[in-house]
């Protein structure tokens, strides 16, 4: 090789190391080359910024006063200075947790072996530290610990179970065990996937929550929204109200993630079915109340006319029912209406609609009855009222009963079926109570 090629081969070798040097000194983090006994081969600006040496102990250069400097300023002073003994021991790169400065800072550690180099024995053995600012990623994780700390408490106190499902998988994660407890399982006992919890979703249920669920995770709602019921362990069922938005992807939308909460609305539900009942049924017998059966009438007979099928309403009425409130008092009278309803219900189908309209009279409306049928239903009636007294305060209080049938025709309408039948009840009256009347023109209808 000439002196020429040789001076090109050095100029490149100096191109290259400045190039080095370069890249060293411009990284964004501290640099800081070790050897095997500790003492300092190579820093750059970066280090030297994140540790503050004061100038004069630069000019020193003593790898043990800048030990001592950067472990004064550590939260764990001793703990780092002990850490520093194993950093020399290092085969694999690896990163070391976090260190705490008194000011407030986090700096994270990764150490690196350090390659053998040609010609510089103090590097055989040695190590290269890169020192990181990772202060606001720290703070941030420390936030983000006490807002799922304070979120967790807040939906224990709300009684919510917060839950979260991988769309694709179908894996449901529950992040507090409330979720779990709700239905009586001890977290882990039932899989977290939809094969394990939705087969306890209520047939009723199923196909309304499945639809909320599609809807919103096809944009069609801004938000997934249901109501259902799910068993418990224990066999009964247990209301719930869901609540969930997706996560997507930001380039299609496509949903990846539906986070929400679940919680227990059982009291509610009964307090509200309960609130129902009181609106709809009377209090003193527990049928239907006038109100709540012109309601169903109303539904039965329109059902009842889209489809051509018969309807016959009956009209009761006990009979003498003031002699029994004279002679025994209001309380034995109320008991006798409770014995009427009872008896009623016995020969009452259940597609039958009853109710007291008022004092000691009673309306069914019989949907898919015939005037045969209706007769034969009044009829069972009064016999079970014949055979079934009431009893108050030990003694036997017979009593009877009067019918009034009527028949829809074309054009009918529950009052108007109402009004046939009572004028039928009133005739059953006249003519000596205890009986069936059926309504005039009732037998043309039939």
């Amino acid at each position: 090789m000439d002196a020429f090629d040789q001076r090109i081969l050095q100029g490149a070798a100096a191109d290259s190391d400045a190039l080095v040097r370069a890249a060293f000194e411009a990284a964004p983090d501290g640099l800081v080359v070790l050897a095997r006994d500790g003492s300092i081969l190579a820093f750059n600006a970066r280090f030297l910024a994140l540790w503050q040496f004061p100038p004069d102990m630069l000019q020193r250069l003593d790898s043990a006063e800048m030990r001592r400097h950067t472990a004064t300023q550590m939260l764990d002073g001793a703990g780092y200075l002990r850490s520093l003994e194993q950093v020399h021991q290092v085969r694999q790169p690896q990163f070391l947790e976090p260190s705490a400065l008194r000011d407030g800072r986090y700096f994270e550690r990764y150490v690196s072996p350090l390659p053998a180099i040609e010609g510089v024995p103090l590097a055989q053995g040695g190590v290269i530290v890169r020192w990181r600012d990772v202060t606001q990623r720290v703070l941030a994780e420390q936030r983000q610990r006490e807002l799922t700390a304070l979120l967790e408490l807040a939906l224990t106190s709300a009684d919510l179970a917060y839950w979260e499902v991988d769309v694709q998988s179908g894996q449901v994660h529950s992040h507090n065990d409330r979720w779990h407890a709700i239905l009586g399982y001890a977290p882990g006992e039932l899989a977290d996937n939809f094969d394990a919890w939705d087969p306890l979703v209520h047939p009723e249920d199923a196909v309304t929550r499945l639809q909320a669920w599609h809807d919103h995770l096809e944009g069609r709602t801004p938000r997934y929204e249901a109501e259902f019921r799910m068993r418990h362990k224990a066999g009964h069922w247990v209301w719930l109200h869901a609540r969930g938005f997706a996560v997507r992807r930001a380039s299609d939308g496509q949903a990846l993630r539906l986070v929400g909460t679940r919680q227990d609305i059982t009291a509610a539900k009964q307090a509200q079915q309960g609130l129902h009942a009181l609106a709809h049924t009377d209090e003193l017998t527990g049928v239907h109340n006038r109100r709540r059966f012109m309601q169903l009438a109303e539904d039965e007979l329109e059902r009842s006319r889209r489809y051509g099928l018969p309807v016959a309403v009956l009209m009761m009425d006990l009979d003498h029912f003031k002699a029994i409130n004279d002679r025994w008092g209001h309380a034995c009278g109320d008991e006798v209406l409770r014995s009427f309803a009872r008896s009623a219900r016995t020969v009452m189908r259940q597609s039958d609609v009853f109710g007291r309209i008022g004092g000691e009279e009673f309306a069914a409306l019989l949907p898919h009855t015939t005037l045969a049928g209706a007769r034969i239903i009044g009829e069972r009636l009064l016999e079970q009222v014949r055979a079934q007294p009431a009893s108050w305060e030990s003694t036997t209080v017979t009593y009877t009963a009067s019918v009034g049938v009527s028949v829809a025709g074309a054009g009918s309408t529950v009052q108007a079926l109402i009004n046939a039948a009572d004028a039928a009840l009133y005739q059953a009256k006249a003519l000596g109570r205890d009986r069936l009347v059926v309504a005039d023109g009732a037998q043309a209808l039939a």
